[in-house]
């Protein structure tokens, strides 16, 4: 299993019909206050990738499973470990 964090998979058309494509939904005022802590954040480049990225709710319909981020990490981790599960029993089943 190899996991990829790619912002831009669906925009680039770089995901693969044998990919899981895991959404993490998360809280949008939460997110914008954690990306202005990080020293590297810049507002101007924050919208123009904004512009590229197609609709949220669209990425979450073409995704396989969703990930409520409340930045909780053992919320996360165990959402993680029941998602790796279900892919796992979906690879043996298909094989």
């Amino acid at each position: 299993m190899v996991i990829l964090d790619i912002p831009l998979l669906m925009e680039n058309k770089l995901n693969k019909n044998n990919f899981f494509i895991v959404f993490i939904d998360a809280n949008k005022k939460e997110m914008k206050k954690r990306l202005k802590k990080r020293a590297s954040y810049n507002e101007k480049v924050f919208k123009k990738l904004k512009k590229f990225q197609l609709p949220l709710e669209f990425k979450k319909k073409k995704s396989n499973f969703i990930i409520k981020n409340n930045f909780k990490i053992s919320s996360v981790k165990k959402n993680v470990k029941i998602i790796k599960r279900k892919i796992i029993k979906n690879e043996r089943s298909s094989s």
